[in-house]
């Protein structure tokens, strides 16, 4: 087992209520909020909004339209409104627990989908101001029902875009990982996920280039988008081959390494997570090898998640109760937190305070190669690697932190993604006509990018729904 697997539209302009318009009976109106649509970096005080069928309906700022029901009429007053986050890394029917066998000698390890987590991940994931969500693998039974019931509105959660089993070889097994050992297979295992409802075939770190260029096929036959969590493969030879998404700041192949380096590394090789650190201690991002690939998935627009509170974390196991808000445990199920600590801790196997302090002092090398990326015009998401917007507010503050301006963060965690997930035309935007998906926020993003945890509540699909609420679950069981 490889060691890393531990781990343009128009813009239309607001409208002001002159004149008494006759409101639909359905209609909702929401007055007195900042509202914050990143596309257009348009910042607009006091404004108001008319929601009809769960779709914006009217905008404008000012005194409020006349004709509103004062019972369906909402004062968001000192509330800003941006819309809702697309959290492009969450595994929304993944339980975090893991189940370890060792019979006559092999170990496996495997996960399941239980319902009961899902519907408190999606809630979670609204409560966090996440209205749609891309999971970049699972279940694809349990992903296919996932969406039948949000669809139903049996459960509440945000819209989802799914990638199927992840294919990886043993010790991995069961319904969430599939291991295709011919063609046939590989062919019969992109089928049965495209014929539930995927949109992404997820492949993981042991493949070989053989088997990830398989893959690849496999999925684009099947209509599929092939993404990828790397290691041993490098990210400009997965480029070459037609890799559509890859997930994770770690491109920690040594094919990545200038030849001296690459000598180092491998001289270094061990059965821990140390390369997290590792190769980025090595990384010339100056030398043609690292500049090759990032102008190959510029020119290739091929879309990165970088996913850095990963390596925050990991680069920070040993003060693990210090990097985890009393919200983010809050907002856990007992049985799926007491699993997820221990695996993190798990992680960092072997690692002494030595190998801490030089994680640590890597980071900011790390957060200098999102840099480079975002300035290169390769296509960036946000996304958490949680059940749906663990820690959200901390990788939108983190890409802040990497040089990325704060407008910008924004649009990668709403419009653009929404673009790179072919949804670009109806959310991710304040806008007629769009689906009123937002997040309400309790303070101003913009002065402070970490203001993104302060959610009040969300409109889902039109529907206010509070933060607290959701949190108790008591007005949806």
């Amino acid at each position: 087992m490889n060691p890393s697997s531990f781990m343009p539209l128009v813009m239309v302009p607001f409208l002001f209520a002159c004149t008494h318009v006759r409101m639909p009976a359905d209609a909702a109106c929401y007055s007195g909020f900042t509202s914050i649509d990143p596309a257009t970096e348009q910042r607009v005080e006091n404004a108001w909004m008319v929601v009809v069928d769960g779709r914006i309906s009217r905008l404008g700022s000012g005194t409020p339209p006349r004709g509103c029901d004062p019972a369906r009429t909402q004062d968001l007053q000192g509330k800003f409104v941006i819309p809702g986050f697309i959290d492009a890394h969450a595994h929304i029917t993944a339980t975090g627990i893991q189940k370890i066998e060792v019979k006559d000698g092999v170990v496996t390890v495997q996960s399941a989908s239980v319902d009961r987590i899902t519907q408190h991940n999606a809630r979670i994931a609204l409560a966090r101001g996440v209205t749609t969500v891309r999971n970049p693998g699972g279940d694809p039974e349990a992903n296919a029902r996932y969406d039948r019931n949000v669809a139903s509105g049996d459960w509440l959660g945000p819209e989802a875009r799914h990638a199927g089993a992840v294919i990886e070889p043993p010790p991995f097994v069961g319904s969430m990982f599939a291991y295709p050992r011919n063609d046939a297979e590989w062919d019969a295992e992109a089928a049965r996920q495209a014929a539930l409802g995927m949109t992404f075939f997820k492949l993981y770190v042991d493949l070989t280039e053989a088997e990830l260029a398989v893959g690849i096929r496999a999925a684009h036959r099947h209509g599929l988008k092939a993404i990828a969590h790397l290691n041993t493969v490098s990210w400009t030879r997965a480029a070459e081959l037609g890799i559509d998404g890859l997930e994770h700041a770690l491109p920690t192949s040594a094919d990545l390494l200038e030849p001296a380096e690459r000598a180092k590394y491998k001289a270094q090789v061990e059965p821990s997570s140390k390369f997290m650190f590792r190769w980025f201690e090595l990384a010339d991002f100056d030398g043609p090898l690292i500049r090759r690939m990032i102008a190959l998935l510029a020119e290739k627009k091929i879309p990165v998640n970088m996913t850095l509170i990963v390596n925050e974390l990991i680069y920070n196991i040993d003060e693990l109760d210090r990097m985890f808000p009393a919200q983010e445990k809050a907002d856990a199920l007992p049985e799926v937190l007491a699993s997820v600590l221990p695996q993190l801790r798990a992680s960092a196997t072997g690692w002494t305070p030595a190998d801490f302090n030089r994680a640590r002092a890597v980071f900011p090398k790390v957060l200098a190669f999102v840099r480079l990326l975002h300035e290169a015009g390769v296509p960036m998401m946000i996304g958490t690697d949680g059940g749906g917007g663990s820690f959200f507010a901390r990788e939108l503050e983190l890409h802040v932190i990497a040089g990325i301006p704060t407008w910008e963060v924004l649009r990668l965690a709403t419009s653009k993604t929404a673009g790179l997930l072919g949804m670009g035309d109806r959310i991710g935007r304040i806008a007629l006509g769009f689906e009123a998906d937002l997040a309400i926020l309790d303070a101003d993003p913009l002065i402070d990018i970490g203001n993104a945890a302060q959610v009040h509540g969300v409109l889902n699909n039109g529907r206010l729904l509070k933060s607290a609420d959701l949190r108790r679950c008591r007005a949806f069981q």
